[in-house]
């Protein structure tokens, strides 16, 4: 590689570490669907819906000062991702397995708010080296408004003052910061969720490493089944639902059986694999 190419790879911020990290991505099945057939108002009261219920959960956590460890949302139309950071680079087993137990918590809120709504949902979880963090672009840039170059077409639209409302003079143009998400277990989320014909939020056995899920499975948050002749941890509906009045698993079962019932359904095949895994929890 000459000097060049040697140049144009070196970074201008400080190097990007992996850490490790708990990721879901969770997949709103029918959403396309939802948007094409302008079911605008479903897809809003369900975010509505999921917003109140981590709020009432972050009451419950700011009581137990976990605040600054629950999971971030990052959403991308039908997709939804969380993620935790771990504190693997230290020997913090025991808070690690508070952060497991929280995430599951928030997956479980998701995954049970959708299926009171009879919204079918998929996800994976997984705990693997991630790349997470921000860069900034160059040195911020230096402008004068001595020679302001200004459109004419903007003044037959907008005033000077809508167009520059705190006038226009010297100044500083701040980075910009880019956040940034990544590596090689997001790289396969998406591939590995297609391949799960299911209703639920799922985790191998062989990802809950260092015992940090130990606490989660004692609270039966998180319990272990099978899918397709393999060994997975599903996330508990029903444990979430046995805290709230309004939610009966009876009836989600019975939904789901009628769903499965019908062969035409695109869903039938997720919603008795539901069905199926449910029996466990």
């Amino acid at each position: 590689m000459n000097e060049l190419h040697k140049s144009m790879y070196k970074p201008v911020n400080d190097p990007i570490k992996a850490h490790s990290q708990v990721s879901s991505c969770i997949q709103i099945t029918g959403f396309e669907e939802m948007v094409k057939s302008g079911d605008i108002s479903r897809i809003q009261v369900f975010y509505e819906r999921i917003a109140q219920e981590i709020y009432n959960a972050r009451k419950k956590n700011y009581t137990w000062g976990f605040r600054v460890i629950e999971p971030e949302f990052l959403n991308f139309s039908d997709q939804i991702i969380l993620v935790s950071k771990l504190y693997k680079e230290e020997d913090l087993a025991d808070l690690n397995s508070v952060i497991f137990k929280l995430f599951t918590e928030f997956n479980n809120i998701i995954l049970s708010t959708a299926l009171h709504m009879h919204i079918p949902i998929r996800g994976i979880m997984r705990i693997a080296d991630t790349y997470r963090g921000e860069v900034k672009s160059r040195k911020p840039a230096l402008v004068s408004g001595k020679d302001p170059l200004i459109l004419a077409e903007l003044f037959k639209v907008f005033s000077i003052g809508e167009i520059f409302p705190n006038g226009f003079s010297e100044g500083m143009i701040p980075p910009v910061e880019m956040p940034f998400h990544f590596g090689k277990i997001f790289c396969n989320l998406s591939e590995e969720l297609s391949k799960y014909e299911t209703i639920g939020i799922f985790l191998p056995v062989e990802y809950t490493r260092d015992k940090i899920a130990d606490v989660t499975i004692l609270s039966n948050m998180i319990v272990e089944t099978e899918m397709g002749g393999k060994k997975v941890f599903a996330c508990n509906w029903k444990e979430w639902m046995s805290d709230h009045s309004d939610c009966s698993p009876e009836n989600i079962i019975a939904f789901a059986e009628d769903e499965a019932s019908k062969g035409k359904s695109p869903y039938a095949k997720r919603w008795q694999s539901l069905i199926d895994y449910s029996a466990r929890l």
